[in-house]
This record gives C-alpha cells, structure tokens and sequence, in this order.
C-alpha cells in the first residue's frame, strides 16, 4: 500500500474514533448540534462547484429539499434507438441518518459520474433528530415518484452508502410495489438494512475491529430515527421488505465492520426470495470505505462503475 492510501486510512480511522467512542450523553449533544446545522443550506465543496449546479424540491410533505444536479454533457450512444441514452445515478448519501454530504462524497460521487457518462442527482433529504423516517421516506418517494413520471431517463441507477444505502434500498422495493420506473441497477455501500438489530449477537463480535461505528451509538441514533414506525417495517428496516421486484443488487462491504452482519444477513434474505446479487466483501476493509481515495475504494468504484454500464450482474 502507498503512503498516501496508509495516511489516508490513518486519518480516516482518526477522525472517527471521537464518535465511535461517543458516550450517551455526547450523542444527544452531537444529535442537537446536527439539528442546527441541518437546518442551513447545503453547500458544495470548492472543487467539485464547477460540476454541481443546485435545484430546489418541495415534497408534499412541505419539506424544501436542495438537489444537487452532476450533468454529463457526453453521454454514449445507444445504437438501438440511435440516440443518446440518458442515464441517472440518484445517490443518496449516508451519514446515520444526521448528517449532511460530506467531501468524500461530494468525491466519490463526482468520479462515478465520470467513469459512466451519467446525469446525477443528490438529494439532501430530511435528517433525524428534526425529522423521522416516515416523513424522510414520504418525501423521497415523492420525489422519485416525480423523476419516473418524468420520463426523463431509459435508466436510473440507485446507489448509496451507510443510512443512504438503507433508504436506496427502500426506494428500489416502493418503485417496484408502486409500478414507477424501476431502477436498473441498486449499489449499496455498507448498507444498514436491519435497525431491529437482529444480528446484535454477530455485529458486537466486531465491535473490536470496527474502528468508525460503535453498536450502542447507532441504537441510539436509529431508535430516534424509527420514530413511530415498529423496527421490522420495512422503511425502516428493508432486509424485511419485498425483494420481489429488486434486481441487479450489488453490495460492498469491509470484512472490519459491525455492519457486515446487515450485509450478509440482507444476502440471506435477497437469496431466500430466489434472487441473485453481487455482494462483495474486502478483507480488513472499514465502513464506507468504497467512497474514500484508498486502492481497495478505487477498485471498488471502477466494478461500481462498469457494473452501471453493464447494467446487470
């Protein structure tokens, strides 16, 4: 590995050990800091504002969501309809349900869009504590709904990491349940799919390696996400939902996360339902750590990408 990936890993491990090792009462304190800063504007970072341009959204729930629109100007050709294919990333950022796009993903999602001549929206969606998951999800699925009647796009490509992973994963079973536009493909990237915590035997086996997520912090944090909702309802926990209509799943994860027990559960579930997906484990690999500049996240997205080409397994 290079000095520049080890730094990085270093850093990145640095940088959230303060949350991993959060106590009850740091985590409230951290979650009413996030309900005031969630209620400012959205700014890009620096680099990447020459290719974000923002748009506004207001759901029916009365939420004024930004988007932020990545357009792809050279776009390839589809010789069957003789044509440029327009193609969507929707990607949904993670941050457990609190937090707004951070730099790496403002990154990572910049690099998809030029490994696959894509169109990309990132919407900021409604954040716990001020808001819950069913108004989050409400919203989203308005907004999604408007996109498939759109007709604006041959293909939509969902694709998400942590809690946005989760919420891509919901999206792609309503769009199904809902007869909209179905995506093509559904790329999660350490998705937690299961908030009832049904692995908790399994996931605090790896606490030890985990060095970003702390088991009693995320209890904490999607407890207050759940809102009314029971945990097994699928839009709050969607390893519980109907696979029925979800193809062309891929997910990666690192073999050092408490969420790798959501991941191979959400394999067991996704197989039980008859289907076949992609689910990628990288050996001594952390949360998230498709989207950050390390060789095994450059390697990670390059699959991502071709597999957004491919448009199948």
């Amino acid at each position: 590995m290079n000095p520049g990936a080890v730094f990085t890993e270093k850093y990145l491990r640095l940088m959230f050990k303060s949350l991993r090792d959060a106590t009850p009462e740091e985590v409230m304190e951290e979650l009413e800091h996030c309900r005031r800063e969630n209620r400012r504007p959205v700014r890009v970072p620096r680099y990447f504002r020459g290719y974000f341009t923002e748009e506004k959204y207001t759901a029916e729930t009365g939420f004024e969501m930004q988007v932020f629109k990545h357009e792809e100007p050279a776009r390839s050709l589809s010789l069957s309809k003789g044509r440029p294919t327009r193609r969507l990333i929707l990607y949904l950022h993670g941050g457990a349900f609190i937090y707004p796009p951070v730099f790496f993903h403002w990154r990572f999602l910049h690099d998809l869009c030029v490994r696959t001549h894509c169109d990309a929206l990132l919407p900021v969606y409604p954040k716990s504590p001020e808001y819950d998951c069913e108004y989050s999800v409400k919203t989203l699925l308005k907004y999604y709904k408007n996109i498939s009647e759109s007709k604006q796009y041959d293909e939509i490509h969902l694709v998400g990491d942590s809690a946005g992973a989760c919420l891509c994963l919901v999206l792609a079973q309503e769009a199904h349940k809902n007869g909209w536009q179905k995506p093509m493909t559904t790329t999660l990237l350490s998705p937690c799919v299961d908030l009832s915590h049904t692995k908790e035997k399994e996931m605090l086996a790896l606490q030890d390696r985990d060095g970003m997520l702390q088991y009693d912090r995320i209890v904490i944090l999607n407890a207050i996400w759940q809102g009314r909702l029971s945990a097994t309802h699928p839009w709050v926990s969607p390893v519980f939902g109907d696979f029925s209509g979800v193809d062309g799943l891929s997910v990666y994860y690192g073999s050092d996360e408490i969420l790798k027990s959501d991941d191979l559960f959400l394999k067991e579930t996704y197989e039980k339902a008859g289907k076949t997906g992609r689910f990628l484990e990288y050996e001594g690999m952390f949360h998230t750590f498709a989207m950050f500049p390390i060789p095994n996240g450059f390697k990670a997205t390059k699959k991502i990408a071709a597999f957004i080409k491919e448009g199948r397994l």
